[in-house]
């Protein structure tokens, strides 16, 4: 399978790595992490002047190449009306090897495809996140989704501070990043990304927590590549 034009592009949200033993380099000695990645395909991800399908795309390659190591459990929900688990896995490679390209174009293809109809269960889908990086006992867990943080088609929006502190509450919670919140203007006058945010109460002041723009995800990134890699210790 020919490499993506996007998953050409991982470098550039790649930060240099420290010198280390090969052993480490390849995730051998490595704390296992469960990975969940949500991507809300509602919304304004259906409009490619924003791109934001194509950016939902390049966060998750980068995450599952860059970020996933052997022996970890890698969770991929779509978010439309409803929660489509895409996949579900231990990610097992001989002599600690990341994930393959084909593997990962792959499911990136089938999660960041665009909804069709009304409807954006962000809430529903942070509640089955929790449920499901539970099931792993004893590891830690790291929390991704992409979303616009538009609510308004929510039909839980009312319990998205409880669901996001829900989350937080638990003891094996590494890492909760937000990425691609909308600057646009809400129906408040306030931004989205702002609506959203104060919609998380005060899980948002919580230090594991971490969100990113639509414009600032490569600034951001390496900061949550940190984050990530300090999460297995």
């Amino acid at each position: 399978m020919p490499l993506s034009p996007l998953l050409s592009l991982l470098p550039l949200l790649t930060p240099a790595p420290a010198a280390a033993s090969a052993s480490t380099l390849l995730g051998l000695s490595t704390p296992p992490l469960h990975v969940v990645i949500a991507a809300d395909m509602t919304g304004s991800s259906k409009n490619p002047a924003f791109g934001y399908a194509a950016q939902a795309k390049l966060l998750t390659q980068s995450v599952l190449l860059n970020q996933v190591r052997s022996g970890d459990t890698v969770t991929l929900l779509r978010v439309c009306a409803g929660v489509q688990t895409v996949a579900d896995f231990r990610f097992q490679s001989q002599n600690g090897a990341r994930m393959g390209k084909a593997d990962i174009l792959r499911y990136t293809d089938a999660l960041t495809k665009p909804c069709t109809g009304k409807g954006s269960a962000i809430t529903a889908a942070l509640a089955q996140a929790r449920s499901m990086a539970a099931r792993t006992a004893g590891v830690g867990d790291v929390v991704i989704m992409f979303t616009d943080g538009a609510t308004l088609d929510d039909p839980k929006r009312a319990a998205l501070g409880s669901t996001v502190k829900g989350i937080l509450n638990a003891s094996a919670t590494r890492l909760l990043f937000f990425a691609g919140l909308s600057p646009e203007r809400g129906a408040d006058g306030n931004s989205v990304r702002d609506a959203f945010a104060k919609a998380l109460g005060t899980g948002v002041n919580d230090k594991r927590l971490l969100m990113a723009g639509a414009y600032d995800l490569n600034n951001v990134y390496p900061t949550f590549a940190d984050a990530a890699k300090k999460a297995r210790r």
